[in-house]
């Protein structure tokens, strides 16, 4: 493809749009050297006008081979399509992985909850192959792509992955000298601007590079009242000995959040309160404040071609203050009592929380041969300490008026009390070996083994609440538990074509009572008693295939699977705030998916997940047989796709539907209506440098309910567009 150009006026144009936002002094600075120039001289602009949606392998250095010879079904959401959709939130990224629902943060954590295939992810996330524990919200800004690997595979992981897992890949440095950086406004207040800037270095004696990178962001919500999002970052990574048999890759992330919640409207009566779209029922003071520190260190040695050691260490802190309101429908209140004479409560809380890990992991790959069997081992050894320390307080006596709430009211709490103040402390060690054997050109086996040694302890100090008197201590509790649990894993791949791949996988995982660092056993109960619960387990079948097509350039994997847990946590009827071991949850389902190229100019990202899930045994007034799980949506499709009409000029759309969801499944039992929504994208290149993209959210402009929680509802955007300019040297 080419376009020419004949002078700088399209620049002058842009930057004339984004005049009179905060962003016009950035995009000065950017296009200054284009519109120096009174006459551009004429240029060709050469090759494919984007990347492609599809990746070829996995960033988990775990996973060696190809992805279509990965007998697991993996989900890549590159930085193309993210770039895009004009994805500015790790949420907005997910949407693309039809597996994928998700839940609203709630006071014991805040930040990401996706849930992948039925079954809470909040745990599962991981940055370069290394477990993310913090309650942030997470901006794509530093990333290079994200994976999401499907079905429990606590070989891999450790605890937890009973749905999959979601791995984060930052950016490196590389020897290819870049700047690239981008400014966007738009509606809602949005303000945001991105910087990346990769330099190789000479004279260190090995071949080296320094890459940085840096993010400013605030943004509102289009129809949601109060409601503010400001953060910024930045990213410096060295890497030495690119390309050489020892590297040392050496990085820093931090990001800063500065928000203004949202916790949504309230249930009523088992249906989202009927009330419009921009209620907010909490106070201009309330305030989510958080940091992420994470520095890294990676070194890796090839002894030959067929051995390499790498070792990885991290160390993190994370930290949190936050006050919150969440409303809710008074006990008082009837379906027949008025709307507009209803007041809510509004369950005001205060967390003050810092998690911190220390992890390490050490990995041996070796090839090899036994007789006519080649063998690509990966086996390695992993420990992980993780902290974490919150304080939460409670505030009463506050409310707001169910149809027209005061979005200036003042805080001014009856009392505010010290609800309960926790400290744990998590210890694991894992060792796992996995081996994949090639017998012959057709046939691959997967076979690997795991175990894991989780060691918690856990202090708790919980408070009186009103009408008793405040400050009391009513609980001062210690418990030392330890978990050892082993995990497994096998596959049997067929190739019947260099391209294609049909397989069959079998892997357990297991979870235990304390992964998540806290003994919340709802959104409103504490109880020490969940600790000594052993973990639940999981397993899953699945049988797939994948297919590498149009000469490389699209992928299309299809996979039918089910997922049973064991044992799962319910609530205790006869005692408030335990749990206990007493029901077994499945899911069955088939996944469709396709991504890459049709034509030199049509990309196309689109998949369809159906989860039928279902408690599968259960007690007396613990979830009810036949319902579906939580936060899953039985129908959930996603689609985007991009066309290149004329050169320099390209248009993009799509968007998801989700079905049906519960938020809760015992009483009072809480359901959202399905929802679809549609975006839109329009880029055209300005210079051979610099192009202009527009991209416009929710076109139609629907009220949907976008994120649950068993306390409340966050309805989804309204209406809003972004406007970009990009640069690229």
């Amino acid at each position: 493809m080419s376009t020419r150009f004949e002078n700088g006026g399209h620049l002058a144009i842009a930057v004339r749009l984004l005049a009179g936002t905060s962003l016009a002094a950035l995009s000065i600075v950017l296009a200054q050297p284009a519109l120096a120039q009174t006459a551009l001289p004429p240029v060709q602009v050469q090759g494919e006008a984007s990347g492609s949606y599809t990746a070829t392998a996995s960033d988990l250095d775990k996973l060696p081979e190809p992805l279509l010879d990965t007998p697991v079904a993996v989900t890549t959401v590159t930085r193309q399509l993210m770039d895009d959709r004009g994805v500015t939130n790790l949420n907005d990224a997910l949407r693309n992985v039809p597996s994928i629902t998700l839940e609203a943060g709630e006071s014991s954590w805040q930040g990401n909850a996706p849930y992948i295939r039925g079954f809470s992810a909040r745990t599962d996330m991981f940055l370069d192959g290394m477990r993310d524990i913090g309650n942030y919200y997470r901006d794509p800004w530093n990333l290079e792509d994200v994976q999401v690997l499907e079905g429990p595979d606590s070989i891999l992981f450790g605890r937890g992955s009973t749905g999959g897992v979601i791995e984060q890949a930052s950016k490196r440095p590389s020897m290819d000298a870049f700047t690239a950086a981008s400014v966007s406004a738009g509606t809602a207040d949005l303000q945001r601007a991105t910087v990346d800037i990769d330099a190789p270095i000479d004279g260190l004696g090995t071949p080296a590079a320094f890459r940085l990178n840096l993010m400013g962001n605030s943004n509102g919500v289009a129809e949601r009242e109060v409601t503010k999002f400001g953060r910024y970052g930045f990213a410096p990574s060295l890497a030495l000995g690119l390309g050489t048999p020892t590297r040392l890759d050496v990085s820093y992330f931090h990001q800063t959040e500065n928000d203004t919640p949202d916790f949504g409207i309230p249930w009523y009566f088992g249906s989202p309160a009927p009330v419009d779209q921009d209620n907010f029922y909490g106070f201009r003071s309330d305030h989510l404040n958080a940091t992420a520190d994470i520095g890294t260190v990676k070194a890796a040695h090839d002894f030959s071609d067929t051995l390499t050691l790498r070792d990885q260490f991290r160390y993190a802190d994370y930290g949190r203050s936050e006050t919150g309101s969440k409303p809710a429908i008074p006990a008082s209140a009837t379906p027949a009592t008025p709307l507009n004479t209803i007041n809510v409560a509004i369950n005001a809380f205060t967390v003050n929380s810092t998690e911190r890990q220390l992890q390490n992991q050490t990995d041996l790959l070796a090839k090899f041969d036994t007789g006519p069997v080649h063998h690509d081992l990966t086996a390695g050894v992993e420990y992980d300490d993780e902290s974490s320390a919150p304080q939460v307080f409670n505030s009463s006596g506050l409310t707001n008026n169910l149809l027209n709430p005061n979005t200036n009211q003042i805080f001014n709490p009856t009392a505010t009390y010290p609800r309960v103040k926790i400290d744990t402390t998590t210890n694991t060690t894992g060792v796992y070996a996995m081996d994949t054997m090639k017998l012959g050109d057709q046939w691959q086996l997967v076979l690997g083994g795991r175990f894991d040694r989780f060691s918690v302890h856990f202090h708790e100090l919980a408070y009186s609440v009103p009408p008793a008197t405040m400050g009391v201590v009513t609980a001062n509790n210690a418990l030392n538990h330890v978990d050892e649990m082993p995990s497994w894993h096998g596959a049997l791949l067929y190739k019947p074509a260099e391209n294609g791949t049909i397989y069959f996988t079998y892997a357990t995982s297991f979870n235990p009572s304390a992964e998540t660092l806290d003994e919340i056993t709802s959104f409103t109960s504490f109880s020490l008693n969940n600790e000594n619960l052993a973990p639940e387990k999981t397993r899953t079948f699945e049988l797939g295939t994948k297919w590498s097509l149009l000469g490389d350039r699209l992928t299309a994997n299809a996979s039918l699977f089910q997922t049973d847990k064991y044992n799962a946590r319910i609530p205790d009827p006869s005692i408030p705030g335990f749990n206990m071991l007493a029901g077994d949850q499945q899911v069955q389902g088939f996944e469709l998916q396709a991504q890459g190229w049709i034509t030199d100019a049509w990309n196309l990202s689109l998949g369809y997940d159906y989860l039928n899930s279902d408690t599968t045994r259960t007690i007396a007034g613990g979830p009810p047989l036949g319902l579906p799980l939580p936060f899953v949506a039985r129908d959930n499709f996603t689609f985007w796709s991009t066309y290149q009409i004329m050169p320099g000029f390209q248009i993009g759309g799509g968007g998801q539907y989700v079905g049906p969801r519960y938020a809760q499944t015992t009483a009072p039992i809480e359901k959202a209506p399905g929802y679809v929504e549609f975006d839109a994208m329009a880029k055209y290149a300005l210079s051979p440098k610099f192009d202009l993209q527009v991209n416009v959210y929710n076109i139609a402009d629907n009220y949907y309910y976008d994120m649950l929680h068993p306390a409340f509802i966050i309805p989804g955007a309204g209406r809003s567009a972004m406007l970009t300019l990009n640069y690229h040297s």
